[in-house]
């Protein structure tokens, strides 16, 4: 069923994006403090080119935000990929622009698989015609200091309208064990909100009025927790909460105004 695939995708998407702790580039866009002599676009660098790969697996509980569609927990499969030029892991790949003074650039595409419904996937949105899924682009960046690292990108989706998030995290280091709290803001324009949660004239049924979305603000907080039991070897553990903004709590498809989230996962590091 579609809702199973989505579901297992989408936890696959946010997941993937927060699981890695490699060497290099292990956030999306983010990086370690470079070294002066490698500041400056990557393709001048001369800094050598290493590649970094794992395997791993996973598993993901959500609430969607609509009315009737329950809680899942979903298996989640894991491939991760960074070297000079990449760094790629589920579904979202980055090509590196460069990093200065300890911002890093890259330019972001990202399919975001899990996005959208079919009807059939809960009674409240019985009769609405499918929402699909968005291959998403932009720029994104990373700026570490020492009291965090600062993330942020801006993405387009075609029909489907524009995001932009920034999010913000410090990592507390005990030994092989970490700790790291994080916020975070996230922007949505209102052709974006008026698709996945808007109600056409041709959707309008009893208890569900035809209403279209304007941009909104949704905010997350959580903490992640990693332990590394060797040097290729960690187990990841990330719960939090988003708060979904008033112009899609607005609509009468949604049922939900926090959406609680957990992941824990596992990944083998070969190099």
């Amino acid at each position: 069923m579609r809702k199973n695939v989505c579901g297992e995708c989408a936890w696959l998407l946010a997941f993937a994006s927060m699981l890695v702790s490699a060497p290099v580039w292990a956030d999306g866009a983010g990086a370690q403090p470079p070294d002066a002599d490698d500041s400056g676009f990557t393709v001048l660098s001369n800094a050598t080119n290493v590649t970094h790969w794992g395997l791993g697996a996973g598993f993901g509980y959500q609430q969607a935000p609509y009315k009737n569609y329950g809680s899942k927990f979903d298996p989640i499969p894991l491939f991760f990929f960074d070297d000079k030029w990449i760094h790629a892991i589920g579904t979202t790949i980055d090509f590196k622009v460069g990093t200065w003074h300890n911002v890093s650039f890259t330019l972001r595409g990202q399919y975001a698989l899990g996005d959208g419904y079919e009807g059939s996937d809960a009674s409240s949105l019985n009769g609405m015609q499918t929402r699909n899924s968005a291959f998403w682009y932009g720029p994104a960046l990373a700026w570490k200091t020492r009291f965090g690292t600062l993330t942020g990108d801006v993405l387009e989706g075609g029909n489907k309208g524009q995001k932009a998030s920034v999010n913000f995290g410090k990592r507390i280091d005990y030994g092989n064990f970490s700790v790291e709290p994080h916020v975070g803001a996230e922007w949505l324009s209102s052709k974006y909100v008026d698709y996945y949660y808007g109600v056409r004239s041709s959707e309008v049924r009893a208890g569900r009025p035809a209403y279209s979305g304007t941009s909104t603000y949704d905010m997350s907080a959580g903490a992640r927790f990693d332990y590394r039991f060797t040097r290729q070897q960690s187990v990841t553990l990330d719960v939090g909460a988003k708060h979904l903004g008033s112009s899609i709590t607005d609509s009468p498809i949604v049922g939900k105004r926090f959406i609680p989230e957990a992941r824990f996962g596992y990944l083998y590091q070969f190099n």
